[in-house]
């Protein structure tokens, strides 16, 4: 599981909400304005030229969204288009190529340098060069002007390939920033975890483990001191348990390990006016290990407290237990509230410290956007089979 993919997908999401824009604003700036121009009467068409030139337009304008999602066919596309464009241009002398909504052709060219990879790009810089030379030889109307319109054509081509190139760059690096960002919170997760392992419970172990040995050691001749070494063992794993809880609840460390019913004093603890909350619980309980009940309690709060940090109220929240015959499904869905809310709390990587800890407890951790709006977090836990 990558904890991280919902932020990625949110980034990436956030890109193609500004093409849609843009592609919007296209058509109904650049549109409007070509069917102005075609209905000039010095500049009119004969009716059934006309409506094919503003058919070629409605399909350019289509591709503009078609490279939203799929920017090699929306090259292809565009290409197709202008090219009749060009063409009509120059059986009816009606400036086709020069129309507004001809400057759609830039926002593909622009989307196929964002998202494709060598050598597209360069191919789609090559036929708009291409394009652009086309028009200057063929269009009726350039007379002495065909270097200067070849000059600019080919720059608005350039500067559309080059923002395209550049918006890649900076989302390869903000993707860059994220993998390394969750690198290194895994690694420093792991590391805490090892290390107040190790400072915190390791000592206790090893008493245990020595008591224990002196007990079942003097069982027969010295019942006694055999119930004392086993008492020493009982409490001292009674204190490892509550050290493990301070592992990763300082705030608490004497509070007894979270369990299932644990469950239901944390969903009361958010509930609210605004803020409704429904735990439900379905199939057979199993016992679940101290470290997956663990895991599955902070991975329940985690999921409550993005929902409350990153939705606007009112919110409903469903917190939903499966049990299974081999594990637990838990899911913590949220129905997106009134919409998202921006909030700087937080360093992002919440969920990645979550999902090393169920990956520690032998579980997966999953988490995905729901439609039509809100998030789901999916955690699976095995379930304790047999005296293990």
């Amino acid at each position: 599981m990558a904890p991280e993919t919902p932020a990625r997908t949110s980034t990436r999401q956030a890109w193609l909400r500004v093409d849609l824009i843009v592609a919007l604003l296209a058509v109904i700036v650049l549109l409007p304005s070509s069917i102005a121009v075609l209905t000039e009467p010095a500049l009119r068409p004969e009716p059934a030229v006309l409506a094919t030139v503003i058919a070629l337009c409605l399909a350019l304008h289509a591709t503009t969204f078609l490279a939203i999602r799929h920017p090699l066919a929306a090259l292809l596309g565009a290409d197709a288009v202008m090219l009749v464009l060009v063409l009509i241009s120059m059986i009816d002398a009606v400036p086709t190529a020069f129309l507004p909504s001809a400057s759609a052709y830039l926002l593909v060219v622009g989307q196929v340098a964002a998202q494709s990879r060598r050598p597209f790009p360069l191919l789609a810089l090559a036929g708009g060069v291409f394009g652009a030379a086309l028009i200057a030889v063929v269009e009726p109307q350039l007379g002495d002007f065909r270097l200067g319109a070849f000059a600019g054509l080919c720059g608005a081509i350039a500067a559309a390939w080059a923002i395209g190139l550049v918006m890649r760059a900076r989302r390869d690096q903000a993707e860059e920033r994220a993998t390394t960002r969750i690198a290194t919170a895994l690694t420093e997760e792991r590391t805490r975890i090892s290390r107040d392992l190790h400072d915190v419970v390791a000592h206790a172990m090893t008493v245990m483990i020595a008591q224990a040995e002196v007990a079942r050691a003097v069982r027969d001749d010295d019942p006694d001191r055999s119930d004392a070494a086993l008492g020493v063992v009982v409490d001292t794993g009674r204190e490892a348990l509550r050290s493990m809880r301070a592992v990763v609840a300082a705030e608490a460390p004497r509070e007894p390990l979270p369990t299932i019913d644990s469950l239901g004093a944390l969903v009361d603890g958010v509930r609210s006016p605004t803020v409704q909350v429904r735990l439900e619980e379905s199939g057979e309980r199993g016992e679940l290990r101290a470290d997956a009940a663990l895991a599955l309690h902070h991975a329940v709060r985690e999921a409550l407290t993005n929902a409350l940090r990153h939705t606007a109220p009112p919110v409903a929240i469903d917190v939903h237990l499966r049990w299974l015959p081999g594990g637990l499904e838990a899911t913590v869905a949220d129905d997106g509230g009134s919409g998202a809310r921006g909030s700087d709390l937080g360093s992002g990587t919440g969920l990645i410290g979550i999902a090393e800890r169920v990956r520690l407890a032998g579980g997966t951790l999953t988490a995905k956007e729901r439609r039509p709006a809100g998030w789901l977090i999916q955690v699976e836990l095995p379930v304790e089979r047999g005296d293990s």
